[in-house]
């Protein structure tokens, strides 16, 4: 097998795992009590989970074909 033909498994592997990672840290963070919304939102390891979730959503996009990679 050539590296073209493993590229969109590595990229649908590597794009669960990074949506399983954020969806995880999004439940494990540190939570103060009394917490308002924006003190929820700008948390450094909230932003960090929905990082993950964007770049796993647009890898696992790319690998199962949907969008296409672009040609330069």
């Amino acid at each position: 097998m050539n590296a073209a033909a493993l590229f969109p498994r590595f990229l649908v592997i590597c794009s669960v795992i990074l949506i399983i990672a954020g969806i995880a840290q999004i439940f494990v963070r540190p939570r103060k009590d009394k917490e308002t919304l924006l003190e929820k939102v700008a948390n450094r390891a909230t932003i960090t989970a929905l990082v993950s979730l964007a770049f796993g959503l647009a890898g696992l996009l790319y690998g199962l074909g949907i969008v296409k990679m672009p040609s330069f």
